[in-house]
């Protein structure tokens, strides 16, 4: 199952992080601004596990801690926040302006921005399916389920880091508020990411066999299917538009 999952991460990903890079314009970014974003981006994931595992650490320690199963949509909402939702958009914010740093000089326009933002969520992505396919319960099945989710992390990124790109524009232009750029650069991938996971794996109702809990899974998985094509229509689309927004101060 786990070179089932990396085969099939990567393929998908780079498939249609290859087909983004080409379609710049006037011409694609260099080899090295288009990949060496995905080594830096793999460094997020291990970001979250010190966070995580002290999270983990103080449930375990208190007696009065619920059960996933036991928690209501409140509580696992909460807990989801915590863990996934907002623990690893952060990360991936850090790493993400990391690499914007890394490359200030060279990043120059919005589409650049969200080729970024691209990047990290497959380098996360990455990490995440190679962990959860060498899990004791991954079965073919379940690979599945985790292969049609993996643009996820990806289109995350992708609306992350076009925020940050708009709020760069609009530092150097004056239009549009940049401190509404930022605030949604965090906010948008943290609500989509937080009410996807407690539809699905931080679905109580789901752990405990419930009818409802499927039905809520499965329209969790349409919903995120229905958001992943949105954004990458969407990037294809207004690829032109996004090109001409330039990020560098004139000289």
């Amino acid at each position: 199952m786990t070179y089932l999952a990396t085969i099939g991460t990567i393929m998908i990903l780079g498939f249609l992080y290859w087909r983004m890079v080409k379609r710049e314009i006037p011409q694609p970014v260099g080899w090295l601004q288009a990949l060496l974003p995905i080594a830096i981006g793999m460094l997020s994931h291990p970001l979250t596990i010190p966070f995580s595992m002290g999270y983990m650490k103080a449930l375990a320690n208190n007696p009065d801690t619920l059960k996933l199963s036991e928690l209501n949509f409140f509580q696992a909402l909460g807990r989801d926040f915590i863990l996934a939702g907002g623990l690893e958009e952060i990360a991936k914010l850090v790493i993400i302006v990391v690499i914007l740093l890394i490359f200030r000089k060279k990043v120059k326009n919005v589409y650049e921005y969200i080729l970024i933002g691209a990047c990290v969520g497959i380098g996360f992505t990455l990490i995440e399916e190679f962990t959860y396919s060498t899990a004791d319960n991954a079965n073919i099945v379940s690979t599945i389920g985790r292969l049609i989710s993996v643009p996820a992390h990806m289109t995350l990124n992708m609306v992350m880091a076009e925020f940050l790109g708009r709020a760069k524009l609009s530092k150097l232009t004056g239009k549009g508020s940049t401190v509404l750029n930022y605030v949604l650069a965090l906010l948008v991938p943290m609500v989509i990411h937080t009410l996807y996971d407690v539809s699905t794996a931080f679905n109580p109702s789901l752990m405990r066999g419930e009818v409802k809990g499927t039905i809520i899974a499965l329209i969790g998985y349409v919903c995120l299917l229905v958001y992943e094509l949105v954004v990458l229509l969407r990037c294809k689309k207004k690829t032109a538009e996004l090109c001409g927004m330039s990020t560098l101060a004139e000289v």
